[in-house]
Parts: structure tokens; sequence; C-alpha cells
């Protein structure tokens, strides 16, 4: 008996010397989590931000804290998560501060994925269609500049591939190929210099071809549109050659 009695004492005193867990209120486990996002501890802040939301759903600082949990994801790199919950916060709060942020931060996700010009661009066009959904659905964004800006970054990468696309069938002289990929860089990336160098390289393709005529418009045009640019010179030269042609062909 006195052993017994000697283990409750034990197990009481055990008991009596663990600090009891305490229990935030929603506002301070949003400060404790911010705290932890502030001082860049994001794997820990994501924690806790997760036990907030799944704590008090439906509390006034919930979508702050979802955007937050977003932006944990990301500032870790993880952008295909990060995406997921940037998402959920439009889906459940559209109406949130956060929405047009949340919006901006899916574009950035999928632009920080977007790979170098050779390789596959999925997510350059995700990127890019993320943007423009900013820009038409929150025309008062502050975040409207930046992202036409990255617009035209990524715009410019995909008229780089395309329009090396079109060199590398240049030299595998297969030149209507070749003309097919120019024409689509001079169409759809008309701001880009890739469409005024695939304007050049057109006329140099029609040339391949022996379609003189052709090419020689092509390089007046050029000329007269371009007259600064780094290709002039050879336009000069690619004419010079096609009027010889032709005054050889009429003697």
């Amino acid at each position: 008996m006195r052993l017994l009695s000697i283990l409750g004492i034990i197990i009481i005193l055990a008991g009596c010397s663990q600090k009891p867990q305490p229990i935030f209120s929603a506002g301070d486990q949003f400060t404790y989590a911010k705290g932890l996002y502030d001082k860049g501890k994001y794997y820990k802040a994501q924690t806790a931000f997760e036990n907030l939301i799944y704590s008090y759903p439906g509390n006034a600082v919930i979508d702050t804290a979802q955007y937050y949990l977003a932006m944990s994801y990301y500032q870790q790199k993880e952008y295909s998560l990060a995406i997921g919950e940037y998402k959920r916060l439009l889906s459940a709060y559209p109406g949130s501060q956060f929405a047009d942020d949340s919006q901006y931060q899916i574009g950035m996700c999928h632009y920080k994925m977007s790979p170098k010009y050779q390789l596959d661009q999925s997510e350059t066009h995700e990127a890019i269609n993320e943007f423009h959904t900013l820009i038409s659905e929150y025309p008062a964004s502050p975040f409207m500049a930046d992202a036409q800006i990255k617009i035209k970054e990524l715009e410019d990468k995909l008229a780089e591939k395309a329009f090396k696309t079109g060199q590398l069938y240049m030299k595998l002289r297969d030149y209507e190929s070749a003309l097919v990929y120019f024409s689509y860089v001079r169409d759809n990336y008309t701001s880009t210099d890739w469409a005024i160098k695939s304007y050049y390289y057109t006329g140099e393709a029609y040339v391949k071809l022996e379609r003189y005529d052709e090419a020689l418009e092509i390089f007046q045009n050029f000329l007269n549109g371009f007259a600064n640019h780094d290709l002039t010179s050879r336009a000069k030269e690619q004419i010079e050659k096609i009027t010889k042609l032709n005054n050889d062909d009429q003697s």
C-alpha cells in the first residue's frame, strides 16, 4: 500500500510539473504565424497558418491567413502547392482584399517555373494567361504594370523559341517550314525584335527558294521600315545580289 501511495504522489507531481498548452484566439494565432513568416521561418509559418485555418473556419482573419499560407509555399519555391492555395483563396473568398494579389501570384508561380526558351513552354503560356486574367478582372490592381511587363518578357521568350526553330529549318534547308515559323513570329509577336528578324529572314528563305521577286520586296520593305537595324546592311547586300541576278538574266 505504501508503494502504491508513493507512486500516486509521483504521478500527481509529474502531472503538476507539465506546463499547460496555451490556447490561442484566432487573432493571437495569426499574430504568431505572421511573426514566423516575417522572420523567414516559412515552414513553421505554413504549419501555423494551416492550424489557424482548420481551427477557426469562417473567422474574419482566415482569408488573410490563407493568403500567407500560399505565400509561405511561394517563399519556399513550392510553386505548384502555392498555386493551389492561391486558387483556394479565390474560390472561397472572391471578395477578399487579397484577391488580386493572389491572381498576380498565380501568374508569378508559373513565371518562376517558366524554363529557358529551348525547353517546353507550357508554364510560359500559363503565366501569360494568368497575367491576362489579372488585367481583365482587376483593372485597378497595383500589379497591372508589372503584369504587363512580365507578359512582354514571356512573349519575347516564345518569339525567340519560334524564331530559332525557323533558323533551324533554314540550316536543314527546309525553307518552306522556315517560312511558316518566321510568319508565325511576325503575326503573333509584332512588338518583339524577333518579329523584325523574322521579317528579314523571310527574305532569305525566299532567296533560297529562288522566289526573287518576293525576296526583293521583303528586303526593300525592310530597309524602309527598319533603316537602323543591325540587319540593314545585309538587306542591302541581298538587294544588290538579286538586282545583279535579274540583270544577268535579262542580258
